[in-house]
């Protein structure tokens, strides 16, 4: 297995053979609008070319709809026949957007050997997650390769936990970057009215779950490139010197690869 961090959720994943391209968010650096009123979006520039990115990859997977998981300029890059996988709930929204080769996964699917089963998460908590929709995750199997759970926009919640009881992963990749959205810039309107819990997971939600899963590698992705952000990877790193085992953790940055 091999993964390579792109920028925010976006990877790169060789797996049994089959390279799927996760969440492309390819925009230019600040050519999306600000979510906290700090900075426009993304913050950091891409790794290297789209070119790059999309080159050999097999399929295409979008966890949801958000941005900044696959925005325009990947609809752009991307071939209007180009295989996706998706949740259910986003089926009809992607063909509607001209993209002819979409399956959805309901629960599993089979792929080239490589077994995909889609993950339910819980994108935030309080009076923020009915605005934040349905987002996925999804465990990767093969019989060469390690057991991949990539768990998608989520916070640390029982449900986390059940999806590494059934499937007892080897590697775990998870959203890291503690974004929370501000009344004080709202951009949501008279739905919002105070200051979100974090959408996706935190420090010490990182560090939860690395203690819960204990023999596992995790990867701490979706950190360093959207203005709303309440977690640094340095500050991440430093949380976990002391509490974490040596060489559990790992937080890439932009355009590194890891081989498991």
């Amino acid at each position: 297995m091999e993964l390579q961090l792109i920028r925010n959720a976006t990877v790169k994943l060789r797996f049994g053979g089959v390279t799927f391209l996760i969440d492309p968010y390819l925009g230019e650096k600040y050519s999306q609008p600000s979510l906290a009123g700090r900075s426009k979006n993304p913050t950091v520039d891409l790794p290297c070319s789209i070119k790059e990115i999309v080159e050999g990859v097999d399929y295409i997977i979008v966890s949801h709809l958000h941005p900044d998981h696959f925005d325009d300029e990947a609809q752009r890059n991307l071939s209007r026949q180009a295989p996706i996988f998706c949740q259910p709930q986003d089926l009809d929204a992607l063909m509607s957007s001209g993209f002819g080769n979409v399956r959805a996964i309901d629960r599993e699917l089979d792929i080239e050997g490589v077994s995909i089963t889609r993950t339910d998460c819980q994108h935030g908590a309080g009076e923020i997650l009915p605005l934040m929709g349905t987002a996925s995750g999804f465990v990767f199997r093969h019989l060469k390769e390690k057991t991949l759970y990539w768990c998608g926009d989520t916070i640390w919640y029982d449900g986390v936990q059940y999806v590494i009881d059934r499937h007892k992963p080897e590697v775990v990749v998870c959203h890291a970057g503690g974004n929370a959205f501000m009344h004080s810039y709202n951009v949501f309107g008279p739905a919002f009215s105070g200051d979100s819990e974090p959408l996706v997971m935190d420090a010490g939600q990182v560090l939860a779950l690395c203690e819960y899963t204990s023999q596992a590698r995790v990867v701490a992705t979706h950190i360093g490139a959207l203005d709303h952000d309440s977690l640094t990877r340095e500050e991440l790193r430093n949380r976990a010197i002391t509490q974490v085992e040596r060489g559990q953790l790992l937080i890439p940055g932009d355009g590194q690869k890891m081989i498991f």
